[in-house]
């Protein structure tokens, strides 16, 4: 069987990580030391900004840069289409998600159907490590709006349109680096931002509010990240090439073998992808599920969704609504095998098997 994902190493990786963590056991700095701010000024150099702060996780990357920017009471937009995450973090930071419809991107027509007179930010989520197409017509109409720009990056380490780094397309950037990241610290997250007073307010709000006379000065909370988790994220940005690179060379060659008239392979030669999802897109759920079901009796198992549950049918947040196109691409997307050590004979097959595949008549 070839399996979704898996997390893997390489030997240097390895290597480097046991040396790192047993000087760090040896020095006794165990959180916010050394190998953090390591981690922070490498990856300031991914996301091309001036600041990265590290946190204790992508969801806690969003509410302290909500925070951080003055929100609490406002109304956030928030895409149909995104993890519940996006929206817990919006909503423990005493703000209101708003959602609009979005499928693999956010258009500009539905983020300004869903403006509200108390919207004060809009959230871009780069899904699957696609940054949209309406970028620069959604920041102008947010400067024409007096909108912040905040991006959900929690998939989008690496990825660029244009030259332009992800982390570095609004206000500030939440970026995570939990388990299934192609940037991994185990549990863990990233904000980046080139506002000075934004990076020190986002250092205080992750240790429970302090500033550097000791005051509790913010109500933050215990949200730092680990020496040991920065050292396993900084052994993967020191390495040539690094794990983005490697993921977005594996992304195109999905994008450049699958041939198959049902399937399409969203991937713009303009952009850089960070390939945290292979996403192929089928026209109807019905040939999406049967597509599933010859990969797997080909002995390949294909991942889930990115998102198969949008939030409007997450329970616990009640928000409500009709969002065609959330619902649409849920239905309709696919994600292949992909991680580092995927192998080229194993992605062949992989591409063979979906260009050999025989739909059903319509």
């Amino acid at each position: 069987m070839i399996p979704p994902f898996r997390t893997e190493f390489t030997t240097a990786q390895k290597a480097d990580f046991l040396t790192a963590a047993a000087g760090i056991v040896d020095s006794g700095r165990l959180t916010l030391g050394p190998y953090t701010r390591r981690l922070e000024t490498a990856f300031t150099a991914t996301a091309g900004t001036q600041y990265a702060i590290a946190v204790s996780s992508g969801t806690t990357a969003i509410e302290i840069t909500l925070r951080a920017l003055g929100l609490t009471g406002a109304d956030i937009l928030v895409p149909a289409n995104t993890n519940y995450a996006t929206a817990e973090a919006v909503l423990r930071a005493g703000a209101r998600p708003v959602l609009y419809d979005a499928g693999l991107a956010a258009t500009l027509d539905a983020i300004d159907a869903a403006r509200t007179p108390a919207t004060r930010a809009v959230i871009l989520v780069h899904l699957g490590g696609h940054i949209t197409p309406d970028l620069d017509k959604i920041t102008d109409y947010c400067t024409t709006h007096n909108l912040l720009v905040v991006e959900d990056a929690a998939h989008a380490h690496g990825s660029s349109t244009g030259g332009r780094p992800a982390g570095s397309l609004g206000a500030a950037a939440a970026f995570s680096t939990f388990a299934t990241k192609i940037l991994t610290t185990g549990e863990g997250g990233l904000i980046t931002t080139d506002d000075p007073h934004l990076a020190d307010l986002a250092r205080q709000y992750r240790d429970q509010g302090k500033n550097e006379d000791g005051h509790n000065t913010v109500f933050g909370s215990a949200w730092r990240l680990p020496e040991l988790s920065a050292a396993l994220g900084l052994v993967q940005l020191t390495t040539t090439p690094t794990p983005m690179q490697r993921a977005h060379d594996l992304l195109r060659t999905y994008a450049q073998r699958i041939r198959h008239p049902q399937v399409s392979v969203p991937f713009e030669p303009g952009h850089r992808y960070s390939g945290h999802k292979a996403i192929i897109q089928l026209p109807s759920r019905t040939l999406r599920d049967h597509l599933r079901r010859h990969l797997t009796a080909a002995g390949i198992t294909p991942a889930r969704g990115v998102y198969d549950n949008p939030l409007h049918h997450q329970p616990a947040l009640g928000l409500t609504g009709a969002y065609p196109l959330a619902d649409h691409f849920a239905d309709t997307h696919l994600c292949l095998p992909l991680w580092l050590g995927l192998t080229p004979d194993q992605q062949h097959r992989v591409i063979d098997t979906v260009n050999a595949w025989n739909p059903p008549a319509a």
